[in-house]
């Protein structure tokens, strides 16, 4: 079976290792192939005391999206807000996109930083599946209101979850 392509976005420019690990979660929990489009210069309409809204980053992604990519996949390091949120760790468009900032999941210790990415990633993406959030503290789908949350949380989904998303990709053709 042939994949779907998962055009990639950096809002500015992302660390590689970063990168890295979001095409890693894109190929591995997703089935999508990753392909990266690309920089996109940060956006300012909108933004506010240092953060960028994350609403416009992710509509110049999709409005960048190449007509034979299923979805969008945009990572910054810039500070994100959402109307109604103080900041946000990322946004997400069903069946449309998603971008992830990880100007707040930055830790001395890498692993930490990069686990806090991949959750973040999958979490968006599993949005972009049409999953909602869910109640379980340890799935991925659970809302973060703060790095604690995103620490608690496990990289996988709950068996709920595991399930809603097989569905999702099934009723893609991805599966």
């Amino acid at each position: 079976m042939i994949m779907a392509i998962c055009s990639l976005f950096s809002v500015g420019d992302s660390l590689p290792s970063v990168k890295k690990e979001t095409e890693k979660v894109i190929r591995e929990k997703f089935k999508l192939l990753p392909r990266f489009e690309g920089i996109i210069p940060p956006d300012v309409r909108g933004s506010r005391d240092y953060q960028l809204l994350a609403d416009i980053q992710l509509e110049n992604a999709l409005i960048n999206k190449p007509s034979d990519a299923l979805f969008v996949v945009a990572i910054t390091p810039y500070d994100l807000y959402s109307n109604g949120l103080n900041f946000v760790f990322g946004i997400a468009y069903p069946f449309r996109g998603c971008i992830v900032s990880y100007a707040r999941l930055y830790s001395d210790n890498e692993e930490l930083f990069l686990s806090r990415v991949r959750k973040e990633v999958t979490h968006e993406m599993g949005h972009v599946f049409g999953l909602s959030h869910c109640p379980n503290p340890k799935c991925v789908m659970h809302f973060s209101n703060s790095l604690y949350d995103t620490d608690y949380k496990e990289e996988e989904f709950c068996s709920n979850c595991k399930k809603k998303l097989y569905l999702s990709m099934k009723n893609l053709g991805l599966i």
